[in-house]
């Protein structure tokens, strides 16, 4: 089954790659680095992340590889999927090498204009399988399934933008509630990715996220205030290189992991009769149109 799942995964991200493999565009609103985009976009997505935690003599360490797919199918909604591997290891433990759970979301995103801004209002739902060969471990549980809505606002002005977003993740079984036995983790999360262009090729961003579980006694390893600073290189032909690191801003027994980096790769695709593809490049700034113009 586990098997199934990455193949249609391979599938569904190999139609966003072959549907338009001669153009690329950037989308309203430029990608965070860290946060879930509520914006939608026409896209592939490479990365490698990493984070480790050292507490009172034990140390654990995680790494992941990845590839997602984000597909516009009609106006402003948009359906993703990923891939990838992770290695997970901790102290006076063999490491575990696992796929990741397959995974798929739909969402919406609206942008409206207003002279020089811009306005965006998005939301979807995510939905993760079980994580197949996989042991429990305090952070989560292999064999309960995971439902994760979000929403957020964006607004761009000039050289500027920020983007957010608010999510909710619970997991579940096929019945949808906790048996006898059966408690489920849960969360809340706050992200803010504020961002500048600094030039038509660099943007900056300083990204936090805020993660506070619904009972602490239950999911006791999962709480963390982050802090992300990155930057990315947009190139016109050759995608988007982008570098975003985690520096840990709770007490070190608080804080889910102490530092981390994340390294990704975004290819942008033509979006068609999409909204965002009729109005001219939303890359452009002010500036450059006045040189445009001149």
């Amino acid at each position: 089954m586990n098997l199934i799942f990455n193949l249609l995964s391979i599938f569904f991200i190999s139609i966003c790659f072959s549907s338009s493999i001669m153009s690329q565009t950037n989308s309203n609103f430029a990608h965070p680095l860290q946060i879930e985009p509520v914006a939608v976009y026409k896209k592939i997505r490479g990365d490698f992340s990493y984070w480790d935690k050292r507490y009172l003599g034990v140390y654990e360490q995680n790494r992941n590889f990845q590839v997602e797919g984000e597909y516009i199918f009609w106006n402003n909604f948009s359906a993703t999927s990923s891939i990838g591997r992770n290695n997970y290891s901790i102290s006076d433990a063999m490491p575990e090498t696992t796929w990741d759970r397959w995974n798929f979301g739909l969402k919406y995103g609206k942008v409206f204009d207003f002279g020089s801004s811009q306005l965006l209002v998005g939301g979807g739902i995510r939905l993760y399988d079980k994580r197949r060969n996989s042991e429990i471990r305090e952070r989560e549980n292999p064999d309960y399934y995971l439902v994760r809505p979000n929403f957020g606002i964006g607004y761009k002005n000039g050289r500027f933008e920020v983007m957010t977003e608010f999510r909710f993740q619970t997991e579940t079984n096929r019945s949808f509630r906790e048996g006898n036995l059966e408690e489920f983790r849960r969360y809340y999360q706050f992200g803010i990715a504020p961002s500048v262009e600094l030039s038509p090729s660099f943007r900056a961003f300083t990204e936090f996220e805020y993660r506070e579980p619904f009972d602490k006694l239950i999911d006791s390893r999962t709480r963390f205030l982050n802090f992300y600073p990155g930057i990315s290189y947009k190139s016109d032909s050759s995608g988007t290189m982008s570098v975003s690191l985690l520096f840990s801003l709770l007490a070190k027994n608080d804080n889910a992991m102490d530092r981390g980096i994340r390294i990704s790769y975004f290819y942008f695709f033509e979006t068609g009769s999409t909204e965002s593809s009729t109005k001219k490049d939303p890359t452009t700034t002010i500036d450059q149109e006045k040189k445009i113009t001149e």
